[in-house]
């Protein structure tokens, strides 16, 4: 094979590409962060939301074991029934409770005054106050705070609102009344905390204070977000528990002992008990937005001023990141993704994309049960890192197309020409040092094969049509080269019927002689070739050494080539088969290397032409798991053993014995030795001395 020297890829490609790559990443990176900054705004809510939603699917706030809730499950027509409020009190102060959150707006006058008599009365015992509101001395001193709504008023086109407050009544026996401001968004889940208006606490604020929590009024109206204990009880799970233990009014009498004694107790509405007309008081939560199923039922309004009123408590209600820190966010990861991402290759851009997105989600998690606060993490994990990933994939595929794969015209044909010559390893190596081909040569560890289809000149002068052999010819090699490059070989130069191909350079091999090896045998179970009703066979000849491997030429015409002895013995080995009747026959250094993976046989001793070493021959039966070793192996290697200590008396009957065992053919290396002691030939110590290639 012979080609010029081609000059190496122009500098402006280069600067070409090294711009574009630029662009790539710099677009990349904006595109990133504009993406952060689209989505927290509010076409992004969604991903926002599911940074404070996705960490309750492993945190839980806990510390709800002061705190009771009691579901009235009676009504008196569409509203609950205030009659058993009285007897309900005095059970949970004769059982210890701590205090009374009334979750229900007793607003509405009674027909029967004496209802609330009695209600207002056991709001007093429960408080130990007499009717004037003053403590009595024997009775202990407990909290009752009553709830009260808001509703919008229009009056002369000014929009207001009015609280609608319980009855004069049972507001005056109470400690005090709360709003209970539950504001759910579009997907009617609530996230944010509220503790009431710029005029009036929330109930639970009040509560909160009145049992000794250290809140700041002056920031009562700052941010805050439910720290969910845990999700209501799922009623197709027996061992669901319930994060806030419950009970109904009814049951209360039956409450294992202490279960009420020094707990807050929190009454309303049992879920679901009331219609449109009292308000359903049913929300989503966190928990929902995982419920595939849609089993979970939603929570009670009781429930969430539970939540409320627990984190108060304990001051552990989530805090919600700055606006300022959301956009330094998306801008810091949008840069570091947008860049990283875009420089470097897909298959790792993957795997480094899927480890920052779990990263980035174990922060958000931990910060929520550890910090105590949330931040729009889902933004950076499944949106910047997304679309920093694919915009990297895509840009590195374009410039890999137009900037590794899309060459110039020239090294476009030029490629196209060594492909039908060399391996796929050497043209890709060329091809990145595009196509420097320099003239000199490098000392390297190759393995050499040649092949030559036997009796071929003979068949040429019998069948005199060139189109023809050509033909013939093209056919064979495409079966046999294709076996060579697929075990890594390169075709070093066609010589007529002949082939000359070498592993280990230029691409240096530790295993060339195995894969060689391989190449062989696969080459010689697809090499039939029949002309004329002749079969014709290729012998093969294979050795590794070492050799001087590059261009040879001047700078005007130049071989890829591999030069010396270990060449020659290669080329001696092929012939040697035409003279034993073998097809593959390897030297001892590549014999040493097969391992266990092919079966061998020793067939003596050589000096080549050419060479004044000797040179240890092996013929190459096939691999070893096929079959067990034939009976005529052991003979031929009893013949050798025999002929290399003199002993040619036996040496000859067992090679008659290999011969007659091989069957119809025979064993070629028995006769020819058989010949050589026939012919009387000296064969000191079993060594052959070849007088011709």
């Amino acid at each position: 094979m012979a080609t010029a020297e081609t000059p190496s890829l122009p500098e402006k490609p280069v600067r070409l590409e090294r711009r574009i790559r630029l662009l790539t990443i710099t677009v990349g990176a904006l595109l990133t962060i504009a993406a952060g900054w689209l989505a927290l705004m509010r076409a992004g809510g969604s991903l926002v939301t599911l940074s404070y939603d996705l960490p309750f699917l492993f945190h839980r706030a806990g510390g709800t074991d002061n705190l009771r809730i009691v579901y009235l499950d009676e009504l008196e027509g569409e509203f609950l029934d205030r009659k058993n409020q009285a007897a309900l009190l005095d059970k949970l102060g004769k059982a210890g409770a701590r205090a009374v959150l009334y979750d229900v707006i007793f607003d509405r006058r009674l027909e029967d005054s004496a209802v609330d008599e009695a209600f207002a009365a056991a709001l007093r015992r429960f408080r130990g106050v007499d009717e004037n509101g003053k403590p009595l001395s024997d009775r202990a001193q407990r909290t009752v705070l009553l709830a009260c709504g808001r509703k919008s008023i229009d009056q002369l086109g000014a929009v207001g609102d009015q609280l609608i407050t319980p009855t004069d009544q049972l507001l005056a026996a109470a400690d005090d009344y709360g709003v209970v401001p539950i504001v759910p968004d579009e997907s009617y889940t609530v996230r944010e905390m509220h503790a009431g208006t710029t005029d009036e606490p929330s109930i639970a604020w009040k509560m909160a204070l009145a049992l000794g929590a250290k809140l700041d009024d002056a920031r009562r109206l700052d941010p805050r977000w439910i720290n969910y204990a845990g999700p209501p009880r799922h009623p197709e799970d027996p061992d669901s528990v319930p994060a806030i233990r419950t009970c109904t009014a009814r049951n209360v009498d039956s409450a294992e002992p202490g279960y009420f004694r020094d707990k807050i107790v929190i009454v309303g509405g049992l879920p679901g008990i009331v219609g449109a007309a009292a308000g359903e008081d049913l929300f989503a939560t966190p928990y929902h937005r995982f419920d595939r199923r849609g089993t979970l039922p939603l929570m009670s309004g009781v429930e969430i001023q539970a939540n409320i009123l627990s984190n108060l408590l304990r001051g552990n209600w989530l805090s919600r990141s700055t606006h300022r820190f959301d956009l330094v966010l998306v801008i810091i990861a949008g840069l570091f993704a947008g860049v990283g991402l875009a420089r470097v290759r897909p298959l790792r851009g993957l795997v480094t994309a899927l480890a920052c997105m779990v990263i980035v989600t174990l922060a958000g998690t931990l910060t929520v049960h550890y910090g105590e606060t949330w931040f729009p993490w889902c933004v950076v994990a499944f949106l910047q890192i997304p679309v920093a990933l694919v915009w990297g994939m895509a840009s590195h595929f374009y410039v890999e197309q137009f900037f590794r794969r899309k060459l110039t015209a020239e090294q476009r044909h030029l490629r196209t020409a060594f492909a039908k010559y060399l391996s796929p390893q050497m043209l890709e190596r060329l091809t990145a040092e595009g196509f420097h081909m320099k003239v000199g040569g490098e000392k390297v560890m190759a393995a050499m094969m040649f092949t030559d289809i036997e009796s071929f000149t003979e068949m040429c002068q019998r069948v005199r049509d060139p189109e023809r052999i050509v033909e013939t010819l093209n056919d064979y090699f495409h079966r046999t080269t294709g076996h060579i490059f697929a075990h890594d070989g390169v075709i070093i130069k066609f010589i007529g019927d002949a082939i000359f191909a070498a592993w280990g350079a230029p691409i240096a091999d530790p295993q060339a002689p195995l894969k060689a090896a391989r190449a062989a045998w696969k080459l010689s179970q697809s090499d039939q070739l029949t002309v004329d009703g002749v079969e014709l066979k290729t012998r093969i000849g294979v050795h590794f050494g070492e050799v001087v491997a590059g261009n040879i030429g001047t700078d005007l015409h130049v071989d890829y080539t591999l030069i010396g002895d270990a060449v020659n013995l290669a080329s001696r080995l092929e012939g040697l088969n035409k003279i034993l009747d073998t097809h593959i026959l390897v030297s001892d250094t590549v014999a040493a290397s097969l391992g266990s993976e092919f079966r061998t046989r020793r067939v003596g001793k050589f000096r080549v032409k050419g060479r004044s070493e000797i040179s240890g021959v092996h013929e190459l039966l096939g691999p070893a798991l096929q079959e067990e070793e034939p009976d005529w192996v052991a003979a031929y290697h009893k013949a050798l053993a025999a002929l290399e200590s003199g002993d040619h008396a036996t040496a000859r009957t067992h090679f008659v014995s290999a011969n007659s065992a091989r069957g119809r053919y025979g064993d070629g290396p028995s006769r020819f030795f058989l010949e050589c002691l026939d012919k009387r030939e000296p064969l000191p110590g079993g060594m052959v001395e070849m007088k011709e290639k």
